[in-house]
Order: C-alpha cells, then structure tokens, then sequence
C-alpha cells in the first residue's frame, strides 16, 4: 500500500508480526487504540482472509464508535489499476484500516531496523547531494569523535553533513530521505 489514510483517531500499539506466516497479508497481532483508549484486539493469519477485531472488556460501544468513523473516512485507492486505467477505490472500514496501520507500523520498523545497523556500524555523511560512507571505518571503534569528525571536515572540499552529529530523528530522516529517495513531511 504507499498511501495510508490520514487521520490520527485510530492507531494500533503492541504490534506483533510473523513474516514468516504472512502469505497473502501481513500476519500480525495488536491492540486497536481509539482516542487514546485501548478497544479492540486484531489479528489476521496472514492467508489473505480479513483482520479480525475482538472488543476489549465493556468496549463494545467504543469498538462500535471506531467502525462508524473509519467508515465515515474517504474511500482508498487501490494498486490493481492497469496502466492508463481509472484507480480503483474500496470504502474504508475498520478492519482494512487497520491492516493499512499494520502494514505502515511494520514497514517503518523494517526501515529502523536498516537505520540502526547502518549508523551503528557506518560513519555516514552527506556529501554533494549524496549519502556515503567511509570503508572500513566502524563509528563504535572511534574514541574522540568530535577530533575524527573535525579531520574528516578539514579534508573536505566543499560541507558536509555528519549523520552521528544530527539529533537521531534527523538523522533517520536525511537517511531515509537519501536511502529510500523519501520526500520530509
């Protein structure tokens, strides 16, 4: 899916995902939250059948409340257009956008996850419109970071960024911006 419907009522925690069982969909296990309340749990087996939700507790209402806004949202386009071909569009409902949630959490996770071996292990810069690094260097084995990036600076001939010197959510951004060509919010 690259779009994800806009809104900021429904969201999903305890996101719990088994790649190796999801077939046709994302396998996957999570609690439903509703303006801030846990409702629901989810669950899909990941054969391509639909997502299931369960009401918490006394959250049968909440639950209710939940399906009546997804379906109040606009319909989402769908990737099964030919090319040249009008979009195809399904009117939105709980269960898929949750499934569209589920898909969005765990895409970022896996993006994360990249980030995280690749600036644990790299030192990453921007350079001349480009994300490089430095062969053979790891950024755990430097002890004076502040003298080794100023060196690496001095033998520059034009700026550079250092993504190690960048608060962390700037720094996924610009590499998640150059790595997945990312446009920032």
């Amino acid at each position: 899916m690259d779009t994800i419907t806009k809104q900021d009522r429904i969201t999903l925690k305890n996101l719990k995902v088994a790649d190796f069982a999801s077939e046709e969909t994302l396998c996957f296990t999570a609690t439903v939250v509703f303006d801030g309340a846990p409702i629901a749990e989810a669950r899909n087996d990941g054969h391509g059948g639909s997502t299931f939700l369960r009401a918490l507790n006394g959250k049968t209402t909440l639950l209710a409340e939940a399906e009546a806004f997804a379906k109040s949202l606009p319909p989402a386009p769908l990737d099964l257009s030919q090319e040249g071909e009008d979009p195809h569009y399904i009117d939105m409902t709980l269960d898929f956008l949750v499934d569209e949630l589920a898909d969005a959490m765990h895409a970022e996770r896996k993006v994360r996850t990249a980030f995280n071996r690749d600036i644990g292990s790299k030192v990453l810069f921007v350079k001349d419109g480009k994300l490089l690094f430095i062969k053979g260097i790891k950024l755990k084995a430097i002890a004076d970071r502040a003298a080794y990036f100023a060196k690496l600076r001095s033998r520059q001939a034009q700026p550079i960024v250092i993504l190690a010197e960048l608060p962390p959510e700037q720094a996924f951004n610009l590499w998640k911006q150059h790595v997945l060509g990312d446009k920032p919010d």
